[in-house]
């Protein structure tokens, strides 16, 4: 029984509900968040090549900030500025924590705006 219960607490504690968010202060007011409140980002972003596809999938939490500023359709990598070849893209996602409703309200408004601070 004991092995049990171990085992659905381990899956429970790994389910995307009790995953932790990205940051640990809210991108809006920089107070601690409070996990429960929740938004998650997402865009996709274009490349020019598979090296800048293969660099930004290996760790796209790195490329936060870029992916803020990236617009979709200025036809331009998000990585070197080169033209985007239409085969190459990648979808951005994040999760983002924030202190109360009211900055996740904001956030959820205009995220790209909100994104670029997130730690």
């Amino acid at each position: 029984m004991k092995t049990l219960l171990i085992l659905i607490a381990a899956v429970f504690m790994t389910s995307p509900v009790f995953a932790d968010a990205a940051n640990t202060k809210c991108p809006t007011s920089g107070k601690d968040v409070d996990k429960a409140v929740t938004s998650t980002y997402s865009k996709k972003v274009g490349f020019c090549c598979d090296k800048c596809k293969a660099k930004f999938d290996a760790d796209p939490a790195k490329f936060t900030k870029e992916v803020a500023a990236y617009k979709a359709d200025s036809g331009k990598c998000v990585m070197s500025g080169k033209p985007v070849d239409a085969a190459k893209s990648s979808e951005f996602k994040k999760e983002v924590a924030f202190c109360c409703p009211k900055c996740k309200a904001g956030f959820d408004k205009d995220p790209d705006a909100g994104i670029g601070g997130v730690k």
